[in-house]
């Protein structure tokens, strides 16, 4: 199994303006290649305008390497970052000793601020129980934004890198992932928080991070 990882980041664009066509339809039309001042009337349609916002990658970001976030679901898509939904039934309640679930109460804002400074690992279930294929890829990143409600919990992935999910399986001790061969976390959608040094263990397992 290799352990390349793949940083994902946006593709760049170059742009090439050594050439310019123009191409003029309709009547009484005019061309001017240079104009100094131009004023022009748009006739404008009663429809709202189009908002696209993304978060600002912060300037400087000290994750706590103490503890790590495990995210679990199915359809997250680890290339646009979308957010997505989580049960409250299944935040930080599984697969955590007594004493992370006592440290750790989904509904305190201590540990929604938290959360966000742990590393964290963003991954779709594997498609068989207890491994899944070597093009399965999960993220690896951190939670940059949290909102908890009374039946769900709305998660905003930021994701650095993306990683050969089945490596994971392989290192389910190292990891301290719960499960076997035969499933483990990895196969049940969930989130808990684990108290590895993530960013540690996965440099031992041969990752360049």
């Amino acid at each position: 199994m290799s352990n390349d990882i793949q940083p994902n980041q946006p593709v760049t664009l170059s742009l090439h303006p050594d050439t310019q066509t123009i191409q003029q339809t309709g009547e009484k039309n005019v061309f001017a290649n240079h104009v100094d001042n131009l004023n022009v009337t748009l006739q404008t349609l009663n429809t709202p305008p189009q908002l696209v916002t993304q978060a600002p990658k912060p300037a400087t970001l000290s994750l706590n390497n103490e503890y790590y976030n495990l995210i679990v679901r199915d359809e997250i898509d680890l290339y646009n970052t979308q957010p997505f939904t989580l049960s409250i039934d299944r935040s930080l309640k599984e697969y955590m000793s007594d004493e992370l679930v006592k440290e750790f109460p989904i509904s305190s804002s201590e540990t929604q601020k938290r959360v966000l400074t742990f590393p964290s690992i963003f991954a779709n279930e594997n498609i068989s129980y207890g491994h899944t294929n070597e093009e399965q890829l999960l993220g690896l990143g951190y939670i940059r934004q949290l909102k908890v409600r009374h039946e769900a919990v709305k998660i905003y992935p930021h994701i650095i890198y993306l990683l050969p999910q089945q490596r994971l399986n392989e290192s389910l001790f190292d990891l301290d992932i719960q499960g076997n061969s035969f499933f483990n976390e990895f196969n049940r959608t969930h989130w808990c928080i684990k108290k590895v040094d993530l960013i540690a263990e996965l440099r031992e397992l041969g990752f360049q991070l």
